[in-house]
């Protein structure tokens, strides 16, 4: 068995106490309250006006994190704050920053406090992720509306990172003057992963870590990790069957739509071994009939990941690759009227006519190239 990493958790796995803003004034402790915000750097998407705009993933309140009876049992069943979909399309390096909001309770109310924070901090989160993403406008050339920006990954985690601190201060300050609870400076923590199927290997993941937060006389201790889950595949080759087999055959279906359709019927006979082959040959991987990591990894989100990633080079007759399925996607979801081209990765003669179909249609240069004209008209 083998498993492809599906969804990437932030966990948090106890808390301490050391001492409360209470403590320091001599009163009895306030219950001490967490939430966050997340985001996925591939979750920077192109807007439809072409510019990067950011959605975050929002966490539950929970508390009070300093009550025996709910931080003492996540030291058995460490507690899923923020969830992420690695499965999401779109290019690695990619980082995942997890923002931690934590309020004392005093007099106010604690569903605005979150509200507030989710509001006012969450916006320069956004703002700062498209501030880097913006900087690598160039590379969004030819991408979809709506498809993640390529090659931001790591600028949107350290953009997002370096909030902490005095960047956050004048937010918490105008929120302060709006509350009566004490509202703590938000805490980015960022894991980055070169790509998805390491991603359980980096620094973090599956190994308890800790932060210590001292302001307003307290000082807080959180601890928490990384946790990646992961759906098991079988390696699967001839004489192999059952339902992974059946699942294998739904997935050549759907990935080379343009061939006969492989009978679901769990037996992984000559005809399913040389439809492997031939998505492995068009993915351009290891091409030995055998669904394997690799094969398995393509199949449940790589290979649109791997295109997300390709940008939007300049490609004509003998380009091959990610960039060339992505163009023959684009072509095939405009000008639906004509025979689906096969996504197989090769700028051959019957792309290259497509091509000039499309640009016959949309009055541009007629040479079979796809250049900035072609990709800003596909990707319209």
């Amino acid at each position: 068995m083998t498993g492809i990493p599906q969804r990437l958790q932030f966990r948090l796995r106890y808390f301490i106490e050391h001492d409360s803003v209470d403590d320091i004034a001599g009163g009895a402790n306030d219950d001490v309250y967490m939430s966050a915000v997340g985001l996925d750097s591939s979750s920077v998407k192109i807007g439809p006006d072409r510019k990067p705009v950011a959605d975050l993933i929002r966490a539950a309140q929970i508390g009070d994190v300093s009550d025996n009876a709910i931080r003492g049992a996540w030291r058995d069943q460490p507690h899923p704050l923020i969830e992420f979909d690695l499965q999401q399309a779109g290019d690695f390096p990619r980082t995942y920053t997890v923002t931690l909001f934590i309020v004392e309770e005093d007099n106010g109310d604690l569903v605005d406090d979150f509200k507030k924070l989710e509001e006012m901090v969450g916006e320069k989160i956004k703002q700062a992720a498209q501030a880097a993403a913006a900087s690598a406008a160039t590379a969004a050339v030819g991408a979809a509306v709506g498809s993640a920006v390529p090659g931001v990954g790591t600028a949107v985690g350290f953009a997002v990172g370096a909030l902490a601190g005095l960047a956050y201060e004048g937010v918490i300050a105008a929120i302060i003057e709006l509350l009566e609870d004490t509202i703590f400076t938000p805490v980015p923590v960022t894991l980055t992963a070169p790509d998805r199927m390491s991603i359980g290997t980096q620094p973090g993941v599956g190994s308890q870590q800790s932060l210590r937060v001292r302001e307003h006389g307290a000082d807080y201790e959180i601890f928490y990790d990384w946790n990646v889950i992961e759906i098991a595949f079988p390696t699967l080759r001839l004489g192999s069957e059952g339902e992974s087999v059946r699942k294998l055959q739904r997935l050549l279906n759907g990935h080379v739509p343009d061939l006969p359709s492989l009978a679901i019927d769990g037996n992984f006979g000559p005809k399913t071994d040389a439809r492997v082959r031939e998505y492995q040959r068009r993915v351009e991987i290891t091409v030995d009939g055998i669904a394997g990591p690799q094969t398995w990894g393509m199949l449940t989100g790589g290979e649109l990941s791997q295109e997300a990633a390709s940008g939007a080079p300049k490609l004509q007759q003998g380009s091959h690759g990610p960039a060339v399925r992505k163009l023959q996607r684009l072509l095939n979801a405009r000008i639906p009227d004509l025979q689906q081209l096969a996504i197989d990765g090769q700028f051959g003669p019957v792309t290259h006519g497509r091509v000039r179909e499309f640009q016959r249609r949309i009055a541009i240069v007629i040479d079979g190239i796809v250049g900035p004209q072609t990709w800003g008209q596909l990707t319209q």
